[in-house]
């Protein structure tokens, strides 16, 4: 099969930089990960590509949607592979995060592992899905460098929000280091109130998500 080929049966909508395209996968593989990285180039796509490939004007297969043909007015490329692969990468993490959640492993191997899948997916929105911002990277940085076993971007990125996973007996002194070292320089340059720092760093526990009780 030949990637214009491969690429006509994607099934999948893959977000690409704000414009949902059907794009990559292929009927002969079960992982879309190794599909990305054998159909699409890593080189960026033109629009003209696009429509070559898939046999469709991109402005009218979106014109229902007035923030997509935005974005095909002014985009000159579209890195489809990279969107793709963190897309699908993602996804895998987050079975992968469930299966250790649930695993027979000891509660260390578990919090290695949990944290690792976390790097990894800030690694993958940072670079991949370049929804990251050097406040957030920063941010990562000293969470991970004073005792978190894994950070990342949360919320939709762009200037958001980050998690760390930290165990408990030393979340006090986490804390207290965020604010030192992150929050303290941007309350002296007035950004922040020191009043509200409180609000910006806390911490808490991990529990069921929102569930339907039948009875």
């Amino acid at each position: 099969m030949n990637p214009q080929e491969a690429i006509s049966k994607v099934k999948t909508l893959s977000d690409v930089e704000g414009l949902c395209i059907s794009f990559a996968n292929s009927r002969n593989s079960s992982d879309p990960v190794l599909a990305v990285k054998k159909f699409l180039k890593e080189e960026p796509y033109t629009a003209d590509e696009i429509e070559e490939i898939t046999g469709e004007n991109l402005t009218s297969s979106f014109s229902s949607n007035p923030a997509y043909l935005d974005v095909i007015k002014v985009a000159k490329h579209y890195k489809l592979h990279q969107r793709a692969a963190h897309v699908y990468s993602e996804a895998k993490r987050v079975h992968a995060f469930k299966d250790t959640v649930s695993s027979e492993l000891s509660d260390e191997e578990k919090l290695k592992n949990l944290g690792d899948l976390m790097n990894e997916s800030h690694h993958s929105c940072s670079v991949l899905y370049e929804c990251s911002c050097p406040e957030l990277e920063e941010l990562v940085n000293i969470s991970r460098d004073n005792g978190a076993l894994g950070a990342r971007l949360t919320g939709a990125g762009w200037g958001g929000c980050a998690v760390a996973l930290v165990k408990e007996d030393i979340v006090p002194q986490f804390i207290l280091t965020l604010k030192e070292r992150f929050y303290q320089a941007r309350i002296d340059k007035g950004l922040i109130k020191e009043n509200n720092v409180d609000l910006y760093g806390f911490a808490f526990k991990p529990s069921s998500g929102a569930a339907i009780l039948k009875f």
